[in-house]
Parts: C-alpha cells; structure tokens; sequence
C-alpha cells in the first residue's frame, strides 16, 4: 500500500468519525461514538487511528471519553484570540474616529492659530523697535511664536507675504493716517520772538483792557446807593438758600452715613426708627449686597482669570479658556529686505534713518554703513561726521574696525567724494564733498571738537 493511498484513507476515516460524533442523540455519550469511530479508523492505519482519536477527543459537553477535562484545539484558540483583538482594535478606532476633529474643524483651529501668531509678531515688533532693535524672523522661532503645523521657513514666508498684502489693501488708509501725524506735528510751532523780550511797538491791546477796566468800576461806583435799598430783599433770599443748603447737607450726611455702614447678608433688625412708625416688620426689607469688592467692576481680560499666588491675585492665563481671537495692529509695520533676510520695525517707535542704520549694521556690511552714513550728515545738517559715532549703537564698531574701513573705502576707489579730516585736538570726522567744501567741513570739525565744548 503505497504511502499517498493511505494518506487519502486516513482523511476518509478521519471525515467518517466526525460525521458519526455529530450524528449522536443527546442523551447519548457522544464521547464514546467518537472513541468507537477512532477505533474504526485503527483498522485502515495507525495514522487513521490517529486522525480519528484526534476527531472524537472530545464529547459534547467538552468531556473525554476517560471523563477528564477535553483541551482547546490550538486552531480554535488562536482563532478566537484574533477575533477578539479584531473587535477591540475596530472599537478602538471608531472611537478615535468619532472624537476627531473633521476638516472644517482642523482648518478653523490652524486658521486661528496663524491669525494669533500674525498679532503676536506685530506686538513684538512694537516692543522691540520701543527699544532701539529690528525684527528678524529667526526670532520668532527663538521665543516660540511659530505655530506648531508650520515650519520656521514656511512661518518665515507667511508673515512676509501676508504683511505685504496687507499694506498693499490699505495703501489709503495708512497714508491718510501718516498725514495726520504730520498735520498735528505742523501745528507745534516755536515762538516767533525771544521769551521775555517786549515788543518795541506799545502794546495797544493791553491799553485798551485797562480803559474797559477803568470804565466798569466807575459804573459800579453810580450803581452803589441803588444796592443799599436792595439789600433787605437780599438778605432774606440769602436765608431762604441757607436753610435749602442746611438741609440738604443734612441729607448728604446721613447718605453719607449709610454709605459707610458695612454691608451684610442678614436683614436689618426692626427698630421704631427704622420701621417708619407704622409697625412693618424689618423682615421685609431686602439685604444690602456688598458691592465694595476689590475687584468690583474689574474686566478681566478673555483668556486669564484671576489666582491668588503667595497671597497675592494676579492675572494667569486659563488653559481651559476657549481660545481668543486677537487683534492684529500693523498699519505702522515696515519691512527692510537685506541679501539674507528681512527686518521689521514699527515707524511710529523708530525712524527710518536709525532704522536704515540698523539694518546696514545688521547685514554686516561696514563700507556701504560708512559711506551712507557720512553723506547723510554732509547733506541734512550739514556738518562733518565724527568717527567717535560709529562706536554708539547699532553700529558699536572699535577704532581699529573704523580705521579698516575707511581704508576700504579710499582702496576702492567707488567713493571719491569721501574724505577725511582732523581737529586740533585729534578727533577724526569725515565728510562727502557732494555736500561741504573741504574748509567749511574742516573749520566745522574744529568747532565742534574744541570751540563747542570750551564754550560750554
């Protein structure tokens, strides 16, 4: 019998000992139909034998044929186990799935998020230029500005062209206010003569206040005899306003009384002065809240609330607070773009010279800093450039980096304009012969490195 033959053979019993333990009525021991099956398949092989005592190992109730505990095919139970770890994985994502913010929700919360970065960043800016510096954007990733499903390149971009759009729509309305600012400062005028130097022509108007003066009390005097005969009536209005003003102040004395008796919760005890004279009892009358809190009439912002720490209430930001839409301020905002990057300052805070300063200090850029900076005293004031004013900020520059760079500037030969010279005491200033002949620029070096100061 060759070894495939019995292997079909031993499936056939195994099939028939399965079909004979289902067959088996219920109050019939379906562990011994199955053992009897097992026994049958012996005869075909002893790996039929095997199948079918495998088959029948287990009667209906889950008992051997022996009477002892059956045991749980491994098939079985890995099924079930999977199963079981199905239903809870698929239960656990529709959980996950029902709590999930949809699309509409995610693109809310983004948009507000950016909404709120873009103000933060304006109020930065404000803060800064307040005091003296510009606005790069790799500080906003720096004191965490950036929102969190946003890059620092992409957040970088994002305030830049939304910036520029911005100024873009209300072009108008930002020039309208820069004229305003400029009409209120026209109307701040300085006097037109020395303060305390009287004209050389009389003063007319004032003559004139003196004769009106003088023609008033002489009419008061002819109307002096006319008041005497008035004076009775006079007096008695007098007494009548008196006794009007005594009792009023009476009455704003017991307010005031009133006022100053603490406020409590329980009612006011009934008394024959406070009952009115007709015996209504104190029960009626409602208690006094206590409106004389601290923080009564106190609007607190949306988004904080109010937390005693070290006995002490401040404003803390509340985490579970829905979060606020913030209002963003950037009429004033100005951007400056340099080879590697771009600077923000408020021109309201900081000029645009300083501003310009800034910037060429920031870029690092010392020859193009130096030339502008000399022109643009040569032209506006006009007088010399000292050298001792590239040491102040932005530009905080050392003598040996000064020297460098005028050295820079001769060697280049693109600013022939450009030039040098010394007072008596040593002080170094430069100029730019667009603007100054060399010997005014020279004797005003001379002034204001020895006459000024001797003069002061």
């Amino acid at each position: 019998m060759s070894a495939e033959f019995k292997d079909v053979k031993a499936a056939e019993a195994v099939d028939e000992a399965t079909a004979f333990a289902a067959s088996a009525a219920p109050g019939e021991d379906a562990g011994d139909k199955a053992g009897t099956a097992a026994g049958a398949g012996d005869a075909v092989g002893s790996s039929a034998g095997e199948g079918g005592a495998a088959a029948g190992c287990a009667g209906s109730d889950g008992v051997l044929a022996n009477g002892s505990q059956s045991a749980v095919a491994p098939g079985a139970l890995a099924h079930g186990e999977q199963g079981e770890g199905a239903d809870a994985a698929e239960g656990a994502e529709g959980a996950a799935a029902q709590d999930a913010p949809s699309e509409e929700e995610l693109a809310a919360a983004r948009e507000l998020a950016e909404h709120n970065a873009l103000a933060d960043v304006f109020d930065d800016v404000r803060k800064q230029s307040a005091d003296s510096h510009l606005v790069t954007p790799d500080r906003w990733a720096e004191i965490g500005l950036v929102p969190d499903h946003m890059t620092p390149d992409d957040f970088e971009m994002f305030v830049y062209e939304w910036l520029e759009d911005y100024l873009a729509e209300h072009k108008d309305e930002i020039e309208a206010e820069r004229a305003a600012e400029r009409a209120k400062a026209a109307a701040v005028r300085s006097a037109t003569r020395a303060v305390g130097v009287p004209p050389k022509i009389p003063n007319r108007r004032l003559a004139q206040i003196e004769a009106d003066s003088k023609a008033k009390a002489a009419e008061a005097a002819d109307k002096a005899p006319e008041a005497v005969g008035d004076s009775v009536e006079v007096e008695s209005a007098a007494g009548v306003d008196a006794s009007t003003q005594s009792g009023n102040a009476a009455e704003a004395a017991e307010s005031a009384a009133v006022a100053a008796t603490p406020a409590t919760s329980e009612p006011v005890p009934a008394s024959s002065d406070n009952a009115g004279g007709n015996g209504q009892a104190a029960e009626d009358e409602q208690p006094v809240e206590d409106d004389r809190s601290p923080f009564a009439g106190l609007r607190i912002p949306e988004g904080y609330r109010l937390e005693q720490i070290e006995g002490e209430w401040v404003l803390v930001e509340d985490e579970n607070a829905v979060p606020v839409r913030k209002e963003i301020k950037c009429n004033r905002i100005k951007a400056l773009v340099g080879m590697h990057s771009y600077y923000l300052y408020d021109e309201t805070l900081m000029t645009y010279n300083y501003a310009r300063w800034a910037f060429l200090a920031a870029e690092d850029n010392p020859v193009v800093t130096f030339v502008e900076c000399v022109r643009e005293d040569s032209r506006v004031y006009p007088r010399p450039y000292a050298a001792e004013c590239l040491k102040n900020p932005p530009f905080r520059m050392t003598d040996e980096q000064i020297e460098e760079t005028w050295q820079a500037v001769r060697d280049s030969g693109n600013y022939p304009d450009i030039e040098r010279t010394e007072a008596s005491n040593g002080d170094v200033y430069y100029y730019s012969t667009q603007y100054l002949e060399s010997g005014y620029a020279a004797s005003l070096a001379e002034y204001d490195a020895v006459e000024r100061p001797a003069d002061v």
